[in-house]
């Protein structure tokens, strides 16, 4: 963060909280109440990809991951991916509204997932 870029990669972070946040995706557990759940919490970090757009700029995204190599119950998996059927719905949709397209860039993908837990506890990275 402290580099030339650190600008960008902190506006990335908060564009990434907001959604966080609107979506709804999730509720924050203090520490004390932390402790009292007896679960041990997975880690999780930032991700910082720069991406350039069709028109020659540069757009900075950010991304906040659960560390899955952190889970020690390996027959549940949390790692939410696009399904085919949501890109031939987009495809089309496409095609029907008579669209043009050449580059999709998905913001919140697999916010809404179903997992087999009804709570997952991450902490969160140190900013």
């Amino acid at each position: 963060m402290a580099g030339p870029l650190g600008d960008h990669w902190m506006r990335a972070i908060d564009e990434e909280s907001a959604s966080i946040l609107l979506n709804n995706t999730s509720t924050t557990v203090n520490s004390k109440e932390a402790k009292k759940l007896l679960v041990k919490p997975v880690g999780s970090r930032w991700v910082f990809k720069t991406k350039r757009n069709p028109n020659g700029s540069t757009h900075y995204k950010a991304r906040l991951v659960i560390e899955g190599y952190e889970q020690t119950d390996f027959s549940k998996t949390y790692a939410p991916v696009g399904k085919l059927t949501a890109f031939r719905d987009l495809i089309s949709l496409v095609g029907r509204c008579g669209w043009n397209t050449d580059h999709w860039d998905i913001v919140t993908e697999g916010l809404n997932r179903d997992v087999d837990d009804d709570d997952i506890y991450m902490v969160l990275p140190e900013a």
